[in-house]
């Protein structure tokens, strides 16, 4: 097909009408791929995703695009949408046999992180049970046998991470680009200095506090395992990343008050509590695990706000009660949009903005008010969890810290040794000791890093907003920053409601600044779980 080049209205229009139905198709595959890992879809996934690469190849709407882009215009919305539709047209411009040679090698990878089970003890065991092993085992050996299992993916998946980095830098190096991941941040509307600014201020905030934290973690971990502290080995904490660290002090741990039946009825009791109900996405959603289902969790929007689903996989633990409210939250984000605006608006304002929602509501599972007052659980425990909370934000920072400059190196150089950088940047940023002639690629056992290219950063920016979020919601609702309570508050809903109805009609810093009343800072973040 030929695009309208002569009026970028007449354009916008006919991409619509053209791309619409071909995503709303793809995004239908790609659940019920999500749902089965059945090849048949990975191979009409292949298909419709060369066919809108192809479309995107059309030069003469891409430099039609950049004419108008340079040129301006008054209408606001019309310039938004072409500012939006110019990085995909560019990429289009690729050549073509390149482009679906990532799309059908990312799709490979994706189908075997989804069907993937490795072995252990002579039996394949799935991903929520590796994680319950790694938590209550007391056995050495079985503690690093489950480990080194939760990397196979890895060995399975790694020459294919490598060959999709070298296949990207290739479209980034044509396009102009020095690599991919500063190409995808440009696309993003996000320089490097920018991001990595950010974070290295984060970094340096956090350096003392984690330098503690973890010496007293690491005490605690010695003392369970019956090591000395400078022995200890990456198997020995109950994360096969250290990305959190799950308890099962039953003195703690607020586990046993989230059976499934409790999961639904605190999700639905507390988005309707603020404003935000629930029951529709709730029903269109897929929750339980099954063999053959992608053994993750996540929110797509078919087509915004009118068909967005959820999927996870629940076990009766506090961690899949955050994940419900999560997902959740990126489901009233897609859900909120006003159906007023133009199809290509209907989307979050950036990709982190739509984490920080999300894990704004995630963290109410570790705040001692919603625990009270949503899930019953005693004050006391209650307010062990919020302790909790601050030394997972830490954990997690520095965790987030290390896939980004990871992915900053990997694509900087696809062909390093990438298993001493990971294990130096581990070390560094989160303390981690590489197992003695260790040569595991934990770097491609992270889905993200395998198949979500130059996203990871996009969860600690959240975290950054998640918590502006709480500041400003704090000041409206006129209440102590020490210990607020969100629960039945209407102007939760009425905050991120005016947030969701504007979908992409701003960038992300004006996006910022309008609901927040101040560019993006990690100063609330700080103040917050690092003082």
């Amino acid at each position: 097909m030929s695009f309208p080049v002569d009026d970028p209205r007449a354009f916008v229009a006919a991409y619509e009408s053209t791309l619409r139905p071909m995503r709303q198709r793809h995004g239908d595959v790609y659940w019920r791929f999500a749902l089965s890992g059945d090849t048949a879809h990975q191979a009409e996934l292949e298909t419709i995703e060369g066919e809108m690469s192809q479309l995107h190849a059309d030069e003469a709407a891409y430099g039609a695009l950049d004419r108008w882009a340079a040129q301006g215009t008054d209408d606001a919305l019309l310039a938004r949408q072409i500012a939006l539709l110019l990085p995909e047209f560019r990429r289009g411009q690729a050549p073509e046999a390149l482009r679906l040679r990532i799309i059908k090698l990312g799709l490979e990878t994706e189908e075997t992180f989804t069907t993937f089970r490795p072995v252990v003890g002579g039996r394949r065991m799935a991903s929520n049970e590796m994680d319950r092993e790694l938590l209550v085992s007391n056995s050495d050996a079985r503690r690093r046998e489950v480990w080194e299992a939760t990397r196979a993916i890895g060995r399975h998946a790694r020459g294919s991470v490598v060959e999709l980095a070298q296949l990207r830098n290739e479209v980034a190096s044509f396009l102009g680009y020095s690599d991919y991941f500063t190409m995808e941040l440009a696309d993003q509307e996000m320089e490097p200095e920018e991001l990595f600014g950010v974070l290295d201020d984060l970094r340096r905030d956090t350096d003392g506090p984690w330098a503690r934290h973890k010496a007293e973690l690491d005490a605690e971990m010695a003392e369970a395992r019956g090591k000395r502290a400078e022995d200890l080995m990456p198997w020995d904490y109950t994360d096969r990343f250290l990305q959190s660290v799950p308890r099962r002090d039953p003195g703690r741990g607020t586990d046993a008050w989230f059976p499934l039946a409790a999961i639904k009825k605190n999700t639905h009791g507390f988005f309707r509590g603020v404003g935000l109900p629930v029951e529709r996405l709730w029903r269109a959603a897929d929750l339980l695990p099954r063999d053959g289902k992608s053994p993750h969790a996540f929110c797509i929007g078919i087509d915004n706000p009118g068909d967005v689903r959820v999927l996870c996989n629940l076990d009766s633990t506090a961690r899949w009660m955050e994940t419900t409210l999560h997902e959740f939250g990126h489901a009233v984000y897609n859900a909120g949009i006003d159906d007023g605006l133009p199809w290509l608006l209907r989307d979050a304002a950036h990709t982190f903005i739509t984490e920080a929602v999300a894990m704004f509501f995630g963290r109410m599972v570790k705040t001692a008010p919603w625990l009270r007052e949503v899930a019953g659980v005693p004050h006391e425990l209650a307010a062990k969890a919020q302790e909790d909370l601050r030394e997972a934000q830490l954990v997690f920072a520095r965790w987030a810290l290390l896939v980004t400059y990871f992915e900053r190196a990997m694509y900087a150089d696809p062909t390093q040794d990438l298993e001493s950088r990971w294990w130096e940047l581990a070390s560094r940023l989160q303390g981690l000791t590489r197992p003695p002639g260790w040569d595991g690629p934990d770097w491609a056992s992270k889905v993200h890093v395998a198949c979500y290219p130059a996203y990871y950063q996009n969860y600690l920016l959240g975290e950054l907003l998640a918590s502006q979020f709480q500041a400003a919601l704090v000041q409206r609702t006129g209440q102590d920053m020490a210990d607020p309570s969100f629960v039945g508050r209407k102007e939760v809903g009425d905050f991120f409601g005016g947030l969701f109805a504007a979908g992409q009609r701003q960038r992300w810093d004006d996006t910022v600044v309008a609901h927040t009343g101040q560019a993006l800072t990690s100063r609330h973040w700080v103040q917050q779980f690092a003082s």
